[in-house]
Protein backbone atom coordinates (compact mmCIF):
# COMPACT_ATOMS: atom_id res chain seq x y z
CA UNK A 1 0.00 0.00 0.00
CA UNK A 2 1.38 3.81 -0.42
CA UNK A 3 -0.11 6.62 1.20
CA UNK A 4 1.08 9.94 0.05
CA UNK A 5 -0.03 13.97 1.31
CA UNK A 6 -1.92 16.28 -0.90
CA UNK A 7 -2.12 18.97 1.11
CA UNK A 8 -2.21 20.20 4.57
CA UNK A 9 -2.74 23.71 6.42
CA UNK A 10 0.32 25.82 7.73
CA UNK A 11 2.03 24.12 10.96
CA UNK A 12 0.28 27.12 13.01
CA UNK A 13 -2.84 27.73 11.57
CA UNK A 14 -6.20 30.14 12.92
CA UNK A 15 -8.48 27.79 14.22
CA UNK A 16 -11.37 29.62 12.87
CA UNK A 17 -10.33 28.91 8.95
CA UNK A 18 -10.38 25.92 7.02
CA UNK A 19 -8.05 23.60 8.23
CA UNK A 20 -8.12 21.11 5.28
CA UNK A 21 -5.75 17.39 5.15
CA UNK A 22 -6.10 15.89 2.00
CA UNK A 23 -3.86 12.14 0.93
CA UNK A 24 -4.06 9.88 -1.73
CA UNK A 25 -3.71 5.61 -1.59
CA UNK A 26 -3.46 3.68 -4.28
CA UNK A 27 -5.75 1.59 -2.68
CA UNK A 28 -8.57 3.80 -3.53
CA UNK A 29 -10.25 1.17 -5.95
CA UNK A 30 -10.67 -2.04 -3.20
CA UNK A 31 -14.19 -2.45 -2.29
CA UNK A 32 -15.16 -1.14 0.72
CA UNK A 33 -12.34 1.86 0.56
CA UNK A 34 -12.24 4.30 3.71
CA UNK A 35 -9.14 6.49 5.08
CA UNK A 36 -8.99 6.94 8.36
CA UNK A 37 -8.10 9.78 10.09
CA UNK A 38 -7.24 9.70 13.62
CA UNK A 39 -6.64 12.84 15.73
CA UNK A 40 -4.50 13.17 19.00
CA UNK A 41 -3.43 15.50 21.16
CA UNK A 42 -0.10 16.10 20.40
CA UNK A 43 2.54 13.45 21.81
CA UNK A 44 0.12 11.71 23.55
CA UNK A 45 -2.20 8.45 23.33
CA UNK A 46 -5.01 10.52 23.94
CA UNK A 47 -7.43 10.52 20.56
CA UNK A 48 -10.01 13.55 20.35
CA UNK A 49 -11.59 12.52 17.76
CA UNK A 50 -11.53 9.72 14.67
CA UNK A 51 -13.07 9.52 11.23
CA UNK A 52 -14.26 7.29 8.54
CA UNK A 53 -14.54 8.94 4.98
CA UNK A 54 -15.37 8.02 1.84
CA UNK A 55 -12.44 9.39 -1.16
CA UNK A 56 -13.71 12.40 -3.25
CA UNK A 57 -14.19 12.86 -6.85
CA UNK A 58 -10.23 12.91 -7.51
CA UNK A 59 -9.92 9.52 -4.78
CA UNK A 60 -8.73 11.29 -2.39
CA UNK A 61 -9.22 11.45 1.44
CA UNK A 62 -10.17 15.08 2.64
CA UNK A 63 -11.14 16.18 6.09
CA UNK A 64 -11.27 20.20 7.41
CA UNK A 65 -10.58 19.74 10.85
CA UNK A 66 -11.48 23.03 12.27
CA UNK A 67 -14.53 22.58 13.69
CA UNK A 68 -13.42 19.84 15.45
CA UNK A 69 -10.41 22.35 16.97
CA UNK A 70 -11.89 25.02 17.80
CA UNK A 71 -13.30 22.89 21.00
CA UNK A 72 -9.66 23.30 22.10
CA UNK A 73 -8.66 26.85 22.18
CA UNK A 74 -10.18 30.03 23.62
CA UNK A 75 -8.66 32.69 25.40
CA UNK A 76 -6.71 34.05 28.46
CA UNK A 77 -7.10 36.98 30.21
CA UNK A 78 -5.88 37.85 33.87
CA UNK A 79 -5.87 42.03 34.57
CA UNK A 80 -3.37 41.39 37.55
CA UNK A 81 -0.68 39.00 34.97
CA UNK A 82 1.51 41.30 32.85
CA UNK A 83 3.37 38.02 31.12
CA UNK A 84 1.73 34.79 30.83
CA UNK A 85 1.99 31.24 28.66
CA UNK A 86 -1.86 31.76 27.35
CA UNK A 87 -2.31 27.59 27.37
CA UNK A 88 -5.99 28.43 26.54
CA UNK A 89 -5.35 30.11 23.06
CA UNK A 90 -3.30 27.33 21.42
CA UNK A 91 -3.26 23.73 20.96
CA UNK A 92 -1.26 20.93 19.51
CA UNK A 93 -2.12 17.72 18.17
CA UNK A 94 -1.25 14.73 15.95
CA UNK A 95 -2.76 13.34 12.99
CA UNK A 96 -2.93 10.01 12.15
CA UNK A 97 -3.93 8.61 8.55
CA UNK A 98 -4.47 5.22 7.62
CA UNK A 99 -7.11 3.39 5.25
CA UNK A 100 -9.56 -0.26 5.71
CA UNK A 101 -11.16 -1.82 2.76
CA UNK A 102 -12.33 -5.36 1.90
CA UNK A 103 -9.86 -7.55 2.91
CA UNK A 104 -8.98 -9.79 -0.39
CA UNK A 105 -6.00 -12.26 -1.29
CA UNK A 106 -5.08 -12.86 -4.95
CA UNK A 107 -3.62 -15.47 -6.25
CA UNK A 108 -1.22 -16.17 -9.34
CA UNK A 109 0.08 -19.87 -8.56
CA UNK A 110 -1.33 -22.53 -9.61
CA UNK A 111 -3.70 -24.48 -8.02
CA UNK A 112 -3.24 -28.06 -6.68
CA UNK A 113 -5.11 -31.05 -5.32
CA UNK A 114 -5.26 -31.52 -1.74
CA UNK A 115 -7.18 -34.90 -1.11
CA UNK A 116 -9.34 -34.35 -3.89
CA UNK A 117 -9.92 -30.48 -2.45
CA UNK A 118 -8.80 -27.43 -4.03
CA UNK A 119 -5.24 -25.36 -2.63
CA UNK A 120 -4.41 -22.03 -3.09
CA UNK A 121 -1.46 -20.30 -2.34
CA UNK A 122 -1.11 -17.63 -1.66
CA UNK A 123 -0.42 -15.25 1.73
CA UNK A 124 -2.98 -14.74 3.83
CA UNK A 125 -4.82 -14.50 7.19
CA UNK A 126 -7.71 -17.57 6.84
CA UNK A 127 -8.21 -19.48 10.10
CA UNK A 128 -9.74 -23.28 9.44
CA UNK A 129 -13.63 -23.10 9.16
CA UNK A 130 -14.06 -19.48 7.71
CA UNK A 131 -16.41 -19.23 4.79
CA UNK A 132 -14.74 -17.39 2.35
CA UNK A 133 -16.25 -15.91 -1.42
CA UNK A 134 -13.93 -17.05 -4.12
CA UNK A 135 -13.76 -15.71 -7.44
CA UNK A 136 -12.32 -18.03 -9.98
CA UNK A 137 -12.56 -15.67 -12.80
CA UNK A 138 -13.20 -16.85 -16.57
CA UNK A 139 -10.22 -19.72 -16.05
CA UNK A 140 -12.61 -21.35 -13.18
CA UNK A 141 -15.96 -20.19 -13.10
CA UNK A 142 -17.24 -23.46 -11.20
CA UNK A 143 -14.92 -22.82 -8.04
CA UNK A 144 -16.52 -19.31 -7.99
CA UNK A 145 -18.94 -18.71 -4.96
CA UNK A 146 -18.58 -19.75 -1.26
CA UNK A 147 -16.67 -22.48 0.31
CA UNK A 148 -15.46 -23.15 3.55
CA UNK A 149 -11.72 -23.30 4.61
CA UNK A 150 -10.88 -26.61 5.80
CA UNK A 151 -6.97 -27.10 5.95
CA UNK A 152 -3.93 -24.60 6.56
CA UNK A 153 -0.58 -25.58 6.27
CA UNK A 154 1.25 -22.42 6.10
CA UNK A 155 0.37 -18.83 6.27
CA UNK A 156 0.96 -19.21 2.36
CA UNK A 157 -1.50 -22.00 1.54
CA UNK A 158 -4.72 -22.79 2.27
CA UNK A 159 -7.24 -25.56 1.43
CA UNK A 160 -11.02 -24.96 0.55
CA UNK A 161 -14.03 -27.59 0.24
CA UNK A 162 -14.78 -26.68 -3.81
CA UNK A 163 -14.00 -30.37 -4.64
CA UNK A 164 -10.52 -30.89 -7.40
CA UNK A 165 -12.60 -31.70 -10.20
CA UNK A 166 -14.24 -28.11 -10.37
CA UNK A 167 -11.35 -27.19 -11.38
CA UNK A 168 -11.27 -26.11 -14.85
CA UNK A 169 -7.39 -24.52 -15.36
CA UNK A 170 -4.82 -25.46 -12.58
CA UNK A 171 -3.03 -21.88 -13.65
CA UNK A 172 -5.69 -20.02 -13.98
CA UNK A 173 -5.58 -16.68 -11.49
CA UNK A 174 -8.29 -15.72 -8.97
CA UNK A 175 -9.10 -13.73 -5.95
CA UNK A 176 -10.49 -14.98 -2.28
CA UNK A 177 -12.39 -13.02 0.23
CA UNK A 178 -14.23 -13.49 3.86
CA UNK A 179 -17.83 -14.08 2.69
CA UNK A 180 -18.92 -11.61 5.26
CA UNK A 181 -16.74 -8.97 3.36
CA UNK A 182 -15.17 -8.30 6.60
CA UNK A 183 -12.55 -5.42 6.16
CA UNK A 184 -8.66 -4.67 6.36
CA UNK A 185 -7.78 -2.11 8.50
CA UNK A 186 -4.18 -0.14 8.46
CA UNK A 187 -3.94 2.61 11.01
CA UNK A 188 -1.27 5.36 11.28
CA UNK A 189 0.18 5.05 7.82
CA UNK A 190 1.06 8.39 7.87
CA UNK A 191 1.86 10.63 10.70
CA UNK A 192 1.36 14.11 11.04
CA UNK A 193 3.14 15.97 13.42
CA UNK A 194 4.30 19.66 14.90
CA UNK A 195 0.39 20.83 13.90
CA UNK A 196 -0.44 23.91 16.21
CA UNK A 197 -3.88 25.89 15.92
CA UNK A 198 -4.71 29.24 17.66
CA UNK A 199 -7.89 31.28 18.42
CA UNK A 200 -7.35 33.09 15.08
CA UNK A 201 -9.91 34.00 12.65
CA UNK A 202 -8.34 35.66 9.67
CA UNK A 203 -10.48 37.35 7.12
CA UNK A 204 -11.45 35.25 4.09
CA UNK A 205 -9.52 38.10 1.79
CA UNK A 206 -6.40 37.67 3.71
CA UNK A 207 -6.40 34.10 4.14
CA UNK A 208 -4.90 33.07 1.38
CA UNK A 209 -1.60 35.29 1.96
CA UNK A 210 -1.48 34.44 5.23
CA UNK A 211 1.84 32.43 6.11
CA UNK A 212 2.56 31.26 9.34
CA UNK A 213 6.23 32.20 9.52
CA UNK A 214 5.39 36.15 9.31
CA UNK A 215 4.25 35.67 12.93
CA UNK A 216 7.40 33.56 14.18
CA UNK A 217 9.72 36.11 15.66
CA UNK A 218 12.52 35.29 14.06
CA UNK A 219 13.55 38.78 11.68
CA UNK A 220 13.14 42.47 11.82
CA UNK A 221 9.80 41.95 9.45
CA UNK A 222 7.77 39.29 11.87
CA UNK A 223 4.63 40.56 13.52
CA UNK A 224 3.01 40.19 16.65
CA UNK A 225 0.27 37.67 16.58
CA UNK A 226 -2.64 40.57 16.41
CA UNK A 227 -4.08 42.80 14.31
CA UNK A 228 -3.41 45.96 15.82
CA UNK A 229 -1.95 48.50 13.85
CA UNK A 230 1.72 49.23 14.57
CA UNK A 231 0.77 52.74 15.23
CA UNK A 232 -1.93 53.41 17.86
CA UNK A 233 -3.57 56.38 20.12
CA UNK A 234 -3.97 55.21 23.95
CA UNK A 235 -4.63 56.90 27.15
CA UNK A 236 -1.89 56.87 29.75
CA UNK A 237 -3.89 53.75 31.39
CA UNK A 238 -5.24 51.61 28.76
CA UNK A 239 -4.71 48.23 28.88
CA UNK A 240 -3.34 46.15 25.85
CA UNK A 241 -2.07 42.37 26.16
CA UNK A 242 -0.64 40.90 22.89
CA UNK A 243 0.25 37.31 21.93
CA UNK A 244 3.84 36.54 20.47
CA UNK A 245 4.92 33.94 18.40
CA UNK A 246 8.14 32.61 20.25
CA UNK A 247 8.25 29.15 19.47
CA UNK A 248 9.65 27.54 22.02
CA UNK A 249 12.72 30.58 22.21
CA UNK A 250 12.79 31.53 25.40
CA UNK A 251 15.91 33.82 25.40
CA UNK A 252 13.76 37.26 24.47
CA UNK A 253 13.76 40.59 25.54
CA UNK A 254 10.71 42.88 25.18
CA UNK A 255 11.77 46.42 24.82
CA UNK A 256 10.03 49.83 25.70
CA UNK A 257 11.47 53.01 24.66
CA UNK A 258 9.90 55.94 24.70
CA UNK A 259 10.56 59.20 22.84
CA UNK A 260 12.69 60.52 25.46
CA UNK A 261 15.23 57.97 24.88
CA UNK A 262 14.42 55.99 28.12
CA UNK A 263 15.04 51.99 27.76
CA UNK A 264 13.11 49.42 29.64
CA UNK A 265 12.71 45.93 29.21
CA UNK A 266 10.81 43.06 30.47
CA UNK A 267 12.19 39.59 29.84
CA UNK A 268 10.18 36.85 27.97
CA UNK A 269 10.43 33.53 29.60
CA UNK A 270 7.67 31.38 28.33
CA UNK A 271 8.68 28.03 26.47
CA UNK A 272 5.73 27.24 24.36
CA UNK A 273 4.33 28.56 21.05
CA UNK A 274 2.98 31.71 22.69
CA UNK A 275 3.51 34.05 25.29
CA UNK A 276 0.91 37.00 25.90
CA UNK A 277 2.59 40.26 27.05
CA UNK A 278 0.94 43.21 28.46
CA UNK A 279 2.14 46.04 26.37
CA UNK A 280 0.05 49.00 27.53
CA UNK A 281 -1.54 49.99 30.52
CA UNK A 282 0.32 49.24 34.00
CA UNK A 283 3.84 48.80 32.78
CA UNK A 284 5.44 49.95 36.20
CA UNK A 285 7.33 46.00 36.38
CA UNK A 286 9.80 46.88 33.91
CA UNK A 287 13.48 46.82 34.21
CA UNK A 288 15.33 49.98 33.39
CA UNK A 289 17.88 49.06 30.68
CA UNK A 290 18.87 53.04 30.57
CA UNK A 291 17.65 56.63 31.55
CA UNK A 292 14.81 56.32 34.02
CA UNK A 293 11.67 54.78 35.01
CA UNK A 294 8.25 54.90 34.50
CA UNK A 295 8.19 54.65 30.69
CA UNK A 296 5.52 56.98 30.59
CA UNK A 297 5.76 60.14 32.10
CA UNK A 298 3.80 63.48 32.01
CA UNK A 299 5.42 64.99 28.95
CA UNK A 300 5.95 61.60 26.77
CA UNK A 301 4.60 61.62 23.38
CA UNK A 302 4.76 58.08 22.48
CA UNK A 303 6.43 54.53 23.13
CA UNK A 304 8.04 52.12 20.59
CA UNK A 305 7.83 48.13 21.61
CA UNK A 306 9.50 45.61 19.47
CA UNK A 307 11.03 41.71 20.48
CA UNK A 308 14.75 40.92 20.52
CA UNK A 309 16.92 38.07 21.04
CA UNK A 310 19.18 40.01 23.24
CA UNK A 311 20.28 43.43 22.68
CA UNK A 312 18.84 46.48 22.34
CA UNK A 313 18.49 47.12 18.34
CA UNK A 314 18.30 43.36 17.54
CA UNK A 315 14.89 43.66 16.08
CA UNK A 316 13.26 40.22 15.77
CA UNK A 317 9.50 41.88 15.34
CA UNK A 318 8.22 44.63 13.51
CA UNK A 319 8.13 48.00 15.91
CA UNK A 320 4.70 48.87 17.72
CA UNK A 321 4.49 52.39 18.32
CA UNK A 322 2.01 53.58 20.85
CA UNK A 323 1.43 57.55 20.98
CA UNK A 324 -0.02 59.07 24.05
CA UNK A 325 -3.20 60.53 24.22
CA UNK A 326 -3.47 63.12 27.20
CA UNK A 327 -6.65 65.05 25.64
CA UNK A 328 -9.06 66.15 28.32
CA UNK A 329 -11.50 63.03 29.40
CA UNK A 330 -15.22 64.00 30.25
CA UNK A 331 -15.33 59.95 31.03
CA UNK A 332 -12.70 56.91 31.58
CA UNK A 333 -14.34 54.09 29.98
CA UNK A 334 -12.49 51.32 28.10
CA UNK A 335 -13.69 48.26 26.58
CA UNK A 336 -10.54 45.39 26.48
CA UNK A 337 -11.35 42.53 23.73
CA UNK A 338 -10.04 39.44 21.63
CA UNK A 339 -9.08 40.79 18.26
CA UNK A 340 -9.52 38.27 15.74
CA UNK A 341 -6.05 37.29 15.87
CA UNK A 342 -6.26 36.55 19.87
CA UNK A 343 -4.94 38.99 21.17
CA UNK A 344 -6.26 41.75 23.46
CA UNK A 345 -7.04 45.19 22.23
CA UNK A 346 -8.73 48.11 23.59
CA UNK A 347 -10.34 51.18 22.98
CA UNK A 348 -10.86 54.49 25.28
CA UNK A 349 -14.12 56.02 25.30
CA UNK A 350 -13.54 59.67 26.88
CA UNK A 351 -16.29 61.49 25.56
CA UNK A 352 -20.18 62.04 26.85
CA UNK A 353 -21.52 59.09 27.94
CA UNK A 354 -25.34 57.71 28.07
CA UNK A 355 -26.87 55.19 30.40
CA UNK A 356 -30.31 53.76 30.05
CA UNK A 357 -31.81 51.18 32.00
CA UNK A 358 -34.95 48.64 30.37
CA UNK A 359 -36.84 46.35 32.92
CA UNK A 360 -38.05 43.09 32.20
CA UNK A 361 -40.57 41.00 33.90
CA UNK A 362 -42.93 38.62 33.12
CA UNK A 363 -46.62 39.02 34.52
CA UNK A 364 -49.52 36.57 34.97
CA UNK A 365 -53.40 36.52 36.86
CA UNK A 366 -53.78 34.85 40.06
CA UNK A 367 -57.03 34.18 42.03
CA UNK A 368 -57.82 36.83 44.62
CA UNK A 369 -58.82 34.85 47.37
CA UNK A 370 -60.25 37.86 49.16
CA UNK A 371 -62.52 37.02 52.47
CA UNK A 372 -65.70 36.57 54.08
CA UNK A 373 -67.25 39.06 56.11
CA UNK A 374 -70.76 38.64 57.78
CA UNK A 375 -71.49 36.21 55.48
CA UNK A 376 -70.44 38.08 52.66
CA UNK A 377 -67.64 37.68 50.20
CA UNK A 378 -65.42 40.59 49.91
CA UNK A 379 -61.81 41.58 49.54
CA UNK A 380 -58.95 44.04 50.42
CA UNK A 381 -57.89 47.18 48.44
CA UNK A 382 -54.29 45.92 48.39
CA UNK A 383 -55.03 42.23 46.76
CA UNK A 384 -52.97 41.29 44.05
CA UNK A 385 -54.78 40.17 40.40
CA UNK A 386 -51.96 40.44 38.55
CA UNK A 387 -48.27 39.13 39.83
CA UNK A 388 -44.99 40.30 38.43
CA UNK A 389 -42.16 37.70 38.69
CA UNK A 390 -38.63 37.28 36.83
CA UNK A 391 -37.66 40.70 37.19
CA UNK A 392 -34.53 42.51 35.92
CA UNK A 393 -33.15 45.07 34.53
CA UNK A 394 -30.50 45.75 31.77
CA UNK A 395 -28.34 48.70 31.35
CA UNK A 396 -27.08 49.86 28.34
CA UNK A 397 -24.15 52.14 28.05
CA UNK A 398 -23.90 54.45 25.31
CA UNK A 399 -19.64 55.28 25.02
CA UNK A 400 -18.11 57.65 22.53
CA UNK A 401 -14.46 57.78 21.51
CA UNK A 402 -12.35 60.32 20.61
CA UNK A 403 -10.74 61.37 17.08
CA UNK A 404 -9.12 58.07 15.49
CA UNK A 405 -7.47 57.34 12.98
CA UNK A 406 -8.43 55.20 9.46
CA UNK A 407 -6.32 52.13 10.99
CA UNK A 408 -7.93 52.36 14.01
CA UNK A 409 -11.29 52.77 12.55
CA UNK A 410 -10.70 49.51 10.45
CA UNK A 411 -9.52 47.85 14.24
CA UNK A 412 -12.25 49.40 16.00
CA UNK A 413 -15.07 47.07 13.35
CA UNK A 414 -12.77 43.78 15.63
CA UNK A 415 -14.36 45.42 18.43
CA UNK A 416 -18.17 45.33 17.86
CA UNK A 417 -17.57 41.53 15.97
CA UNK A 418 -15.87 40.24 18.95
CA UNK A 419 -17.55 37.59 21.19
CA UNK A 420 -15.40 38.20 24.07
CA UNK A 421 -15.39 41.57 25.66
CA UNK A 422 -15.01 43.50 28.99
CA UNK A 423 -15.65 47.23 29.85
CA UNK A 424 -13.65 48.77 33.05
CA UNK A 425 -14.97 51.19 35.14
CA UNK A 426 -13.19 52.92 37.59
CA UNK A 427 -10.10 50.66 37.33
CA UNK A 428 -12.26 47.08 37.56
CA UNK A 429 -13.05 44.78 34.78
CA UNK A 430 -16.81 43.70 34.17
CA UNK A 431 -17.62 41.29 31.18
CA UNK A 432 -19.99 42.84 28.78
CA UNK A 433 -21.75 42.28 25.36
CA UNK A 434 -21.78 44.43 22.63
CA UNK A 435 -25.52 45.09 21.58
CA UNK A 436 -24.37 47.17 18.41
CA UNK A 437 -24.92 44.70 15.22
CA UNK A 438 -23.62 47.12 12.73
CA UNK A 439 -20.48 49.51 12.17
CA UNK A 440 -19.70 51.91 9.07
CA UNK A 441 -15.84 51.47 7.62
CA UNK A 442 -14.74 55.03 7.51
CA UNK A 443 -12.26 56.01 5.07
CA UNK A 444 -9.57 58.48 5.38
CA UNK A 445 -10.01 60.15 1.92
CA UNK A 446 -14.03 60.53 2.79
CA UNK A 447 -13.88 61.79 6.51
CA UNK A 448 -10.95 63.21 8.08
CA UNK A 449 -12.13 63.55 11.66
CA UNK A 450 -13.27 59.52 12.78
CA UNK A 451 -15.38 59.40 15.79
CA UNK A 452 -16.82 55.58 17.33
CA UNK A 453 -20.47 55.26 19.37
CA UNK A 454 -20.83 52.11 21.00
CA UNK A 455 -23.27 50.49 22.65
CA UNK A 456 -22.48 48.09 25.46
CA UNK A 457 -24.23 46.17 28.32
CA UNK A 458 -23.10 44.06 31.66
CA UNK A 459 -22.90 40.04 30.50
CA UNK A 460 -24.02 39.16 33.80
CA UNK A 461 -27.87 39.66 34.71
CA UNK A 462 -28.81 42.24 37.27
CA UNK A 463 -31.84 40.24 38.73
CA UNK A 464 -34.35 41.94 41.29
CA UNK A 465 -35.48 40.45 44.69
CA UNK A 466 -39.36 39.04 44.59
Amino acid sequence: MATSLIAKPQPIAPAYNPLKFIYNSTNVNNDGFRYIFDIYEAGTATKIAEYRLLPNLSGYGEIDLSKLLQNYVSFDFDPTDTNFDPTNCYYEYDVKVGEEYVAEVNWTANLTDNGGFVKITATHSFQVGDTVNVDGGVDNPSITGVWTVTAISTTVDFTISAPWSFVDDATGNGSVRYADNRKSVTRDIITSTGNYVFNGAIPFKDYRTYVDDDYILDDSSAKFVTSLPTEFHITPSQDIWLNLMINSDNTGVLYFINDGGDILARQVNETNLLAMHQVAGDLSALSVISGTAPLVKTDTQYYDVYYSPSAVGTKHSVTYRFYIDNRCKINDYEILFMDRMGSLGSFSFQLRDKLTGTVKKEVYNQDIQGSVVSSEWTYDSYERGQRAVYSSIEEIYELNTNWMTEEMASYFTELVSSPNTWIKIDGTYYGCVVTDTGYEKERGKNRNLIRKTLRVKLSVQDRVNG
